[in-house]
């Protein structure tokens, strides 16, 4: 990254929306197209009105057999009547010509569908399935509306027969909705309780002020007066995250372990970081084995420039065992915000899949090391994300840095700077250098012996599956 341009997502963060499914049986239309011969036929007929079989058959250069096939399958369709020599249209023909732009023939059909249908449970609102399958108890609770968890069957057949349209374009994701039509529902079922995860992402502005302003990614603008109660409660408990300030102890130790002094430089003595002078102060890609971070660690953007410089390499490290168990040893800074999104476990999934392109298909462990003021944050809601964790003792190392270091690969680095008196955002750097790796180590060496355990798990990295088919919260209230 070498300037901001327009809106710039720092932070992203995912919710676990309560929910209820219904099942749905319905009855839905949609038109067919006739086969090419049909259609044709049909044309012609309807511009000539009456016509002589065998004129037609001249015309489309049918035989006899072909002749008596089209014309025995038109008639048995109910679509032309057969007079003698002559053909027309059946009166009820010409209906299959309305509303078609390009004038060919459509058929109407009817098809059985089976839909299981989500409702949240605090704007009572069908909901959108998130298609990747992910671990939800390190994402933030909303808590249900108490009359929506009482929400009856038929409602969703209400709301399901209101807002076909929506729910073919929202949910089903259909380019091209119009094709079909609801013809009617004949049942309604509330089956089990559960939860979907909605995302939203926290974006820098830069106005006459810089400015965080949340976007709400999975509710539309269009729908946001039907989702102000969802709304409403996402951006509630959003306001109530908390987040490492930038300190004077904390600039000082990531320029230890960095190696440079260019986000001090970027201060220029003043109580704000000037985050144009920073990137000016560190051109992109120079050197070749460095790349610039602005925001969480996790977001797509700064894990993709990490993945890239692991990528890059041109070689396997000679230090580095191929068979031997690679480790993501992940300091994280403090703050009840961090980590509250889907995102953090797609960048652990990445990390793994760019070392094993690089290295091939050897153990990876995950450990995740808390500062000691995390402790009232929770922090065994990550133990499903990472294999071990840790508390690191008062001191050890500023709660408003964060490292993500794989020994001998690749390290990445971060420190909260201040914008202004209310923004503050996390900017630092990724890199495959040998010094920042060396610090790096240095810093997390022995976490085993160190530091505090709060969790250890025996899963091996080999029995770890790839990502699997999107799937929805199970967890049943009933």
């Amino acid at each position: 990254m070498t300037e901001i341009v327009g809106p710039t997502t720092v932070r992203s963060f995912g919710f676990n929306i309560p929910c209820r499914r219904f099942l749905i049986r319905a009855n839905v239309t949609h038109d067919r197209r006739l086969p090419v011969v049909d259609e044709f036929v049909l044309r012609a007929l309807k511009l000539c009105e009456d016509v002589p079989v065998r004129r037609l058959a001249t015309y489309f250069g049918f035989s006899v057999a072909e002749t008596e096939k089209v014309m025995g399958d038109l008639m048995a369709a109910g679509l032309v009547i057969v007079d003698g020599d002559n053909a027309r249209l059946h009166p009820s023909a010409h209906e299959h010509f309305r509303g078609s732009e390009d004038g060919a023939p459509q058929i109407v059909e009817v098809d059985s569908w089976v839909e299981r249908l989500w409702f949240d449970l605090v704007s009572r609102n069908m909901a959108a399935p998130d298609r990747a399958r992910m671990v939800r108890s390190h994402l933030i609770d909303i808590r249900p509306s108490d009359m929506a968890r009482d929400l009856p069957a038929s409602y969703a057949m209400k709301a399901f027969e209101q807002n076909f349209a929506e729910y073919l374009r929202r949910v089903r994701r259909m380019r091209n909705p119009n094709r079909f039509a609801l013809y009617s529902v004949s049942e309604s079922i509330a089956e089990r309780f559960g939860s979907l995860v909605f995302r939203m992402e926290e974006e820098l502005v830069f106005d006459s002020e810089p400015h965080l302003r949340p976007n709400l990614l999975t509710i539309e603008a269009e729908e946001m007066p039907r989702f102000t109660k969802l709304a409403t409660a996402m951006l509630d408990a959003y306001r109530g995250l908390n987040w490492m300030s930038s300190s004077a102890t904390a600039l000082a130790e990531f320029s230890g372990l960095s190696g440079e002094s260019t986000v001090t430089d970027a201060y220029g003595g003043s109580a704000r970081f000037d985050l144009g002078r920073w990137l000016s102060l560190n051109p992109d890609k120079m050197p070749p084995n460095r790349r610039n971070l602005v925001g969480a660690s996790y977001i797509h953007r700064n894990v993709n420039s990490l993945v890239d410089l692991i990528d890059d390499l041109s070689k396997s490290p000679p230090s580095v065992d191929l068979a031997k168990e690679h480790e993501i040893v992940w300091y994280r800074p403090g703050g009840s915000g961090w980590g509250c999104s889907p995102e953090l476990q797609e960048a652990i999934q990445s990390i793994k899949f760019a070392l094993r392109r690089k290295f091939g298909k050897g153990p990876i462990r995950t450990k995740l090391i808390c500062p000691s003021v995390s402790r009232r944050d929770h922090p065994e809601r990550f133990k499903n994300l990472f294999d071990e964790g840790f508390f690191a003792p008062a001191g050890f190392l500023s709660p408003a840095v964060e490292i993500v270091h794989i020994p001998e690969v690749a390290t990445l680095m971060l420190v909260n700077v201040a914008l202004s008196a209310s923004v503050e955002i996390p900017v630092g750097f990724a890199s495959t250098a040998a010094q920042p790796l060396e610090r790096a180590a240095r810093k997390l060496a022995r976490v085993d012996v160190k530091f505090d355990e709060i969790w250890k798990g025996e899963r091996r990295e080999e029995d770890e599956l790839l990502p699997s088919p999107p799937e929805v919260d199970d967890n049943s209230d009933d």
